[in-house]
C-alpha cells in the first residue's frame, strides 16, 4: 500500500507541474457554463423571434366590419372589381392568395403547400369559420333563441402546469455530455503521460528497476488518474449546477419550466459518472500503454472522446435503445444519465451499469498488470 501511495504522490506531482494537464482538468469544464448559456440564448430567440409580416390576399367582394375584426391583423385584403385581374395579380405575385365570393359559397384560391400559402390558408379557414358562427348567432338571436343554450353547454378552462421541456432537458443534456467529455479528456492526457509519456522519455525503465512490483506501479498510475477525473468531475458537476441555475433564472425560457434536478438525481448522476471515471481511466491507461510515443497514444484514445457524443445525438433524434445498451460502455453511462435527467430513474439498470462497470474494470487492470509483468509493454 505504502508503494502505490508513493506512486500516486508522484504521478499527481507530475499532472500538477504539467500546465497542459492542469488546463485539460480545469479549463475543459469551463465550456459548460458557456455552451449552456449560449445555446439558452439560442432557444430564447428561437421561440421569442416571430415572423411578422403581412400577406396580401384578393378579393371579389367588400368586407363588412364585422368580417374586418374576424380577419387577421396579418392580412392584408385588397378588393378587384373582376376576377380577371385578381387572377393576374396572383401570377404576378402581387397577392398570395384570393376568396371569390359567389352568394354565400367562398372559393379559396392558394397553393397551401408552401410554407407562407399554408399560414395564409389557416388564417382565411379560421376567419370564415368564425363569419359562418357569427351569422349562425345572428340568425338564432333574431328567432329570440337563448345562445347560451346552443353555444354553453359545457364550461372548460386551460391550466398551465409547470414541467419539463425540451429545451429543458436538451440544456442539462449539454451540460452532462460536455462533464463527460471533459473526464474523458482528462483521463485521455493524464494516462497517456503516466505511460506513453514516460516510456518516450525514458523514465518507465528507470521506475522498473526500484523495489517496486509491477501490480503496485500499475495501481498507483490508474489512482492517479482516476484522482484526476474525479476532480475534474467535482469543477463540471459544479459548474453544471450554477450555469443551470443561472440560466433558469436570467432566461425566460424557463419560467414555466421544472428542471429534474433535485438531491437524488444529483446524487444518482454523481454516482454513475464516478464509476464512468473508473472504467474511462483504466480503458485509457491500457490503451495507451502499448503506444510507444504521446502522439500514437492520443491518436489512439482519441475515438473515446468522440463516442461521448453518440448519447447526447441519439436524444435529439429521439432513438431510444433499451436492454443491451446498458452492457456497452461509456454509451450506457451516459445513457443512463438522460434517463434521470428526464426523470425516468430504472434502478435496476443503475445496478447493472454499476456492476458491468466493475466487471469490465477489473478485467482491465488485471489484464494491464498481467501485461507489465510480462515487459511487453516495454519491448514490444
Amino acid at each position: 500500500m505504502d508503494s502505490i501511495i508513493i506512486t500516486i504522490k508522484k504521478e499527481l506531482r507530475g499532472i500538477i507541474r504539467d500546465k497542459k494537464s492542469l488546463l485539460m482538468m480545469a479549463l475543459t469544464p469551463i465550456f459548460i457554463p458557456t455552451f449552456v448559456i449560449l445555446m439558452s440564448y439560442i432557444f430564447e430567440e428561437m421561440t421569442t423571434t416571430q415572423k411578422i409580416e403581412n400577406y396580401k390576399i384578393g378579393l371579389n367582394y367588400e368586407l363588412t366590419e364585422k368580417e374586418k375584426e374576424l380577419l387577421s391583423n396579418e392580412i392584408e385584403p385588397i378588393y378587384y372589381d373582376k376576377i380577371e385581374l385578381m387572377e393576374q395579380a396572383y401570377k404576378d405575385k402581387e397577392i398570395i392568395a384570393y376568396i371569390i365570393k359567389d352568394e354565400n359559397i367562398y372559393n379559396i384560391y392558394n397553393n397551401s403547400q408552401s410554407e407562407d400559402g399554408s399560414i395564409v390558408n389557416a388564417h382565411l379557414i379560421s376567419y370564415l369559420e368564425g363569419y359562418n358562427t357569427y351569422l349562425g348567432q345572428e340568425y338564432l338571436l333574431d328567432k329570440n333563441i337563448d345562445l347560451s343554450k346552443v353555444y354553453h353547454n359545457i364550461t372548460y378552462y386551460n391550466n398551465e402546469i409547470a414541467g419539463e421541456s425540451v429545451f429543458g432537458n436538451q440544456v442539462i443534456l449539454m451540460a452532462v455530455t460536455f462533464t463527460v467529455m471533459a473526464i474523458t479528456l482528462t483521463a485521455i492526457y493524464t494516462s497517456t503521460d503516466t505511460t506513453a509519456g514516460e516510456k518516450e522519455r525514458g523514465t518507465l525503465e528507470t521506475m522498473l528497476t526500484f523495489p517496486l512490483k509491477r501490480r503496485e506501479l500499475i495501481l498507483g498510475k490508474y489512482a492517479a488518474i482516476v484522482i484526476s477525473g474525479i476532480i475534474t468531475l467535482a469543477i463540471g458537476v459544479t459548474l453544471s449546477i450554477v450555469s443551470l441555475w443561472y440560466v433558469k433564472n436570467n432566461f425566460s425560457i424557463y419560467d414555466s419550466i421544472i428542471f429534474n434536478i433535485n438531491f437524488l438525481n444529483i446524487f444518482l448522476i454523481i454516482i454513475i459518472l464516478i464509476f464512468y471515471t473508473l472504467f474511462v481511466s483504466g480503458l485509457c491507461i491500457s490503451i495507451a500503454s502499448f503506444s510507444k510515443t504521446f502522439k500514437e497514444a492520443q491518436t489512439a484514445l482519441t475515438p473515446i472522446s468522440l463516442i461521448t457524443c453518440i448519447p447526447m445525438f441519439l436524444e435529439m433524434l429521439n432513438i431510444n435503445l433499451h436492454g443491451f445498451i446498458s452492457f456497452i460502455p461509456i454509451i450506457n453511462h451516459t445513457t443512463i444519465i438522460n434517463e434521470i435527467i428526464i426523470g425516468n430513474i430504472d434502478f435496476s439498470s443503475i445496478i447493472i451499469i454499476i456492476l458491468s462497470s466493475i466487471v469490465y474494470i477489473v478485467l482491465l487492470l488485471t489484464y494491464i498488470v498481467k501485461e507489465y509483468n510480462r515487459e511487453k509493454i516495454l519491448f514490444s
